[in-house]
């Protein structure tokens, strides 16, 4: 009996541990081309005390990624002034990244796409949370939609 109710167990825990947990598709870059529109613009300070997302703010944020590898950001919160990065894109597997132009480094985000909406979530950042003019540590999380 104790063999037949582990087996059971065994094939149980089995399909259990198949059914979730699934890593999204990695998107393809066909499907990311175009102009996109945020829905959620969040930045979050490391370590993770302050939050603050540009559209539940009232500001607004698109991002164009283009056929020919070149990207358009850009970013209008509330009172402020827009600013507007350009540089080139690349997707590998489930990671987009992006690289402003004329720097060396390249915001890197873990991309999934599902129903019509874009997520980046996790590039590493900076942010003045606190308007003192010195920018903080953060990551950069995006919802965004065509």
């Amino acid at each position: 009996m104790r063999t037949g109710s582990l087996a059971a167990m065994l094939a149980l825990l089995s399909l259990v541990a198949g059914c979730g947990g699934d890593e999204p598709a990695a998107p393809a870059a066909a499907d990311v081309v175009g102009l996109w529109t945020a829905t959620s613009y969040q930045y979050q300070s490391v370590p993770p005390d302050a939050v603050y997302d540009v559209i539940a703010y009232g500001g607004a944020a698109t991002l164009d990624l283009q056929q020919d590898g070149d990207f358009e950001l850009t970013v209008a919160p509330v009172g402020e002034l827009s600013t507007t990065t350009y540089g080139f894109w690349e997707l590998s597997g489930n990671t987009l990244g992006l690289t402003p132009q004329s720097l060396p480094y390249a915001w890197e985000f873990d991309a999934a796409l599902n129903d019509g909406v874009l997520s980046l979530r996790g590039a590493s950042v900076e942010h003045d949370f606190d308007h003192d003019d010195v920018p903080e540590a953060a990551t950069l999380d995006m919802l965004l939609v065509k």
